[in-house]
């Protein structure tokens, strides 16, 4: 297959400002991990340690005498933004010969995009429903999805560990939808709103509103798990788990945040020739990484409904 030259390689603007405005509002790994603009693509962010800055410092001073002293630590750690990238081909025929209202361009520049957005949704979406990951990780007692079951002290159990961890509430609820089925359809959760709401519906803001989260977020996305060619096989992104953790507004030096997605650079869609094949090919890309930054501002109920 013969090289695309220089000449023949250009970042396409237009189709970049359609990759940068198509969002499917199922998405929702950048509200969970902030973006954190890189100007290099590999680099140290700094980590304050948290016991001494949680330890009683200060005491009296007697006159003519030094005021008490402490210290805290400061270390580094690492982080490198893989090139993450997908391309879709558009023979001259697919686009000489496309009746309205298809378009070739558009819909190529859309699909590249897409997978570059599902590719985040499923690298966070493994982050944060790992067990592993969190200081505070269990299953609950008895199934979500069992109507003696006691969400609402699970819940609580889990923001509680937060609280007693980092000293803040937890603001950002994520749950994937067989959760949410579960949670919405709760006989102590219909109890609440039955006879104050016309629909008898229990919403995500109530969630908000009941344990005080700034953000609940259901995570709707769906994958196809199955190999090319192979009978399509769906399943959610987000899985069966909940996870509640503390998620800043932006990247703060001194404010501990659950995760972070550093990016460098803005994501890109290139056009390039390939003459013989009489073909244009469209490659999305973006550089990024997603890492757990703090392990102790979060806490999850793995597999919760059945």
């Amino acid at each position: 297959m013969p090289q695309p030259t220089s000449r023949d390689s250009h970042i396409d603007r237009a189709a970049t400002n359609i990759s940068i405005a198509y969002r499917n509002n199922t998405y929702i790994a950048e509200e969970v991990f902030p973006i954190v603009p890189s100007d290099k693509q590999s680099n140290l962010y700094f980590v304050f340690d948290k016991a001494s800055w949680f330890r009683n410092r200060s005491g009296p001073r007697a006159p003519t005498t030094r005021a008490p002293r402490a210290v805290y630590e400061l270390s580094a750690s690492p982080y490198l933004c893989i090139n993450d990238s997908l391309a879709y081909e558009i023979p001259d025929e697919v686009r000489n010969n496309a009746d309205q209202p298809l378009r070739p361009d558009i819909t190529a520049a859309e699909f590249v995009t897409d997978g570059l957005l599902l590719g985040l949704e499923k690298r966070v979406a493994t982050l944060i429903t790992a067990c592993a990951n969190w200081a505070a990780a269990s299953n609950p007692g008895t199934l979500w999805s069992n109507a003696n079951s006691d969400i609402w002290a699970d819940v609580d159990t889990a923001v509680n560990a937060v609280v007693s961890s980092i000293g803040r509430e937890p603001n950002v609820a994520i749950m994937g939808w067989p959760v949410w089925k579960a949670m919405r359809n709760h006989p102590d959760f219909v109890e609440r709103v039955k006879y104050t709401r016309q629909t008898g519906r229990v919403e995500p803001e109530d969630l908000r509103s009941w344990f005080g989260f700034d953000r609940v977020l259901i995570g709707k996305a769906v994958e196809n798990t199955a190999n090319q060619g192979a009978a399509v096989s769906m399943s959610f992104v987000w899985g069966k788990h909940f996870w509640v953790g503390y998620v800043t507004d932006a990247p703060a030096l001194d404010s501990p945040s659950a995760g972070y997605t550093f990016r460098w650079g803005n994501r890109t869609v290139e056009r390039f020739r390939m003459d013989q094949e009489k073909t244009d090919v469209l490659a999305a890309e973006w550089y990024t990484s997603e890492k757990i930054t703090a392990s102790d501002a979060g806490a999850i109920f793995a597999t919760a409904v059945a």
